[in-house]
């Protein structure tokens, strides 16, 4: 692709509403100042240590400073902050501009949406509108930067209307569960009195605290108003709705991406006109002024999201892709379930080179951490149009040169990591006709079953290939390789009937080794052995139109064809074999010969024919040639 500067992003988990918004921020501003965005994106993200977090986590292996610019770290929906500690070794040596958004690393710079505000214009509603009194702040953990913007704003709309802020007014939580059930515990155990409002610093705190109080026999609006921050579905869908704060995350995105800019390049530039922070006025405080708003927000969600999501419950896309024998076939499926898919632009499969290789090798012997030097896109849908191809390129381009012939603008990439456990397979690229479609969780799980079929195919077609193994090594002879008496009795009557079907010519030799038993009498076993291996190869090396050779007996052999035998032929056969064993014995040394005694016969077999007459008839003549050469030699 043509060279554009390009900023990485790296994420978690980003089909949210908060990341969402975030992304369709940064995105906006990147087309803006010309930047492509390659968004490094965990599917999942567990924290828990395990194989599937390996696999998970190796995305970011593809982070060099030789394909970025820039970096921005959207670590808020990890989940755990033990990723960022095993990834700030490879994030400080990038030796590129590195910023964080909404979180505080010591490494790099960080940048936080502009929230105190709209907190204030919130406080400010219960106060003018509703007339709270007494009212309460539940913020985040003390000295999280988040947590004390939003009490800032709190804080200023109390003191601009005249109420004093003491420590009772102010409870640091955790943005989680508990902070939020201990207050509520609080106040519906009488320890605390009830206030008229309380302000929250985000959704997840605000449903849990009105849930918890509802529960403890305290009315929801009626005795105690309630607001929240981040407008998350949960919040919306809850019973009653919770009034929240409708966040200025796209503007955070595109301020995130100016900063950096200026990291990189020096310049100044202002954020793209970006939807600032908004209250979103529901039940928990009394008000319904946000009913269109929230009727807008489900209108959205049912036909972009849940829609979607139905259609990719009833797929059965699982079961689909795990029918498919060979990768050309699982490609096919694939596209057959783009249509669970909205929003999708461009999609592009892109595999390690060997990655479903086993041959040889050491089953521990797989790639776990980063990807093969070469890498293959071996399926590009663009435009709802297939292709099936085997495009190379050097994985430390990261976006192969073909996307260029989809995707001449700048854009936003998301590539997310094709594995099983910790075995990497390659990775997906996927680009999407808006990034607000990008929210359902269905690509995420579409992507998932990419990488669970790609394992099932690849250990069937190992199992496959060792059945076969296993299966071959029962009809071949371990002494000299060729096909044993089970060999012959598998292939003759599939070849005789191939005969009689076709109307063609069966030809079967029978071969006798002359004075084995005076070999190993005289001489031993493993020289009677030797014998039977020499003569073997001279049977088997003679054929030369898809016969099959096979070792029938202690010292006897068949030879089966099927085709168009002339005498010349089958004179030809005798003489090879007469020769090599004559080449064989006058180079070999030792004290005796090798020799064979042979009888053929070939016919077109009709209907009626049987395979064990053309067996007897050539047996008959190999017991004459035998009892001539033995004549010959006394």
């Amino acid at each position: 692709m043509p060279k554009r500067k390009t900023i990485a992003v790296i994420a978690a988990d980003v089909a949210n509403d908060y990341m969402n918004r975030i992304l369709v921020g940064i995105s906006e501003q990147s087309k803006a100042l010309g930047y492509d965005v390659y968004a490094f994106v965990m599917t999942f993200s567990t924290d828990g240590g395990s194989l599937i977090q390996d696999g998970e986590e190796n995305i970011f292996s593809l982070l060099t400073k030789d394909v970025i610019d820039g970096a921005l770290l959207l670590a808020g929906n990890f989940s755990g902050q033990n990723l960022v500690e095993r990834l700030e070794d490879k994030i400080k040596n990038l030796g590129v501009p590195v910023l964080a958004v909404d979180y505080d690393y010591d490494f790099c710079e960080s940048i936080y949406a502009e929230d105190s505000m709209v907190i204030e214009e919130m406080t400010d509603h219960l106060i003018d509108h509703h007339g709270c009194r007494n009212v309460l702040c539940l913020t985040g953990p003390e000295g999280n930067t988040p947590a004390m913007s939003r009490l800032k704003g709190y804080v200023r709309s109390m003191k601009k209307h005249g109420f004093e802020v003491g420590s009772d007014n102010i409870i640091y939580g955790d943005f989680w569960k508990p902070a939020a059930q201990r207050l509520a515990n609080e106040i519906s155990g009488g320890k605390r009195p009830v206030p008229d409002g309380i302000v929250c610093a985000n959704d997840v705190m605000a449903m849990n605290l009105c849930n918890s109080l509802i529960s403890g026999g305290i009315r929801v609006p009626e005795q105690v108003k309630i607001t929240g921050y981040d407008c998350s579905r949960d919040a919306i869908e809850n019973i009653p709705s919770i009034s929240t704060v409708y966040p200025e995350n796209s503007h955070l995105g595109a301020s995130a991406v100016c900063r950096l800019h200026k990291m990189i390049t020096g310049e100044e530039c202002e954020p793209a006109d970006t939807k600032r922070g908004s209250l979103i006025l529901a039940q928990s405080c009394g008000c319904s002024d946000g009913l269109s708003f929230l009727v807008r927000k489900r209108e959205f969600h049912h036909k972009h999201v849940e829609r979607y999501e139905n259609f990719y419950n009833k797929s059965g896309m699982m079961e689909g892709l795990m029918e498919a024998e060979s990768l050309e076939s699982l490609l096919t499926k694939i596209d057959e379930f783009t249509y669970v898919l909205n929003g999708l632009d461009t999609y592009m499969l892109c595999l390690c080179k060997g990655w479903d290789e086993f041959e040889d090798k050491n089953e521990s012997e797989y790639i776990k951490e980063g990807y093969s030097e070469n890498m293959e896109v071996r399926m590009v849908i663009n435009d709802n149009t297939p292709e099936f191809l085997s495009y190379e390129y050097v994985a430390a381009d990261v976006i192969p040169p073909l996307m260029k012939k989809y995707s001449a603008e700048p854009s936003v990439y998301f590539l997310f990591p094709v594995h099983f456990m910790d075995r990497c397979f390659g990775y997906s690229i996927i680009k999407f006709t808006d990034i607000r479609l990008s929210i359902s969780m269905v690509f995420a799980h579409w992507n998932r079953n990419i990488n669970i079929a790609l394992e099932f195919l690849r250990v069937r077609t190992k199992l496959m290939s060792m059945n076969q193994r296993i299966s071959m090594s029962s009809i071949r002879d371990t002494l000299t390789g060729i096909y044993n008496r089970k060999g012959f009795k598998r292939f003759s009557e599939s070849m005789f009937k191939k005969a009689q079907t076709e109307k063609k010519q069966f030809f079967i030799m029978m071969a006798d080794l002359d004075m084995l038993k005076t070999i190993n009498d005289n001489f031993g076993h493993i020289e009677g052995d030797n014998a039977i291996t020499v003569a073997a190869n001279a049977l088997n090396t003679c054929c030369k139109n898809s016969e099959i050779c096979c070792r029938i007996g202690g010292d006897e052999y068949a030879i089966i064809g099927v085709g168009d035998y002339t005498d010349d032929v089958i004179s030809e056969y005798f003489r090879y074999i007469e020769d090599y064993c004559e080449r064989y014995n006058a180079s070999s040394g030792k004290a005796y010969k090798v020799g064979v005694s042979l009888g053929f016969y070939c016919d077109v077999p009709d209907e009626l024919s049987k395979m064990d007459s053309f067996v007897s008839l050539a047996d008959e003549r190999m017991y004459e040639n035998k009892f001539n050469r033995k004549k010959n030699r006394q």
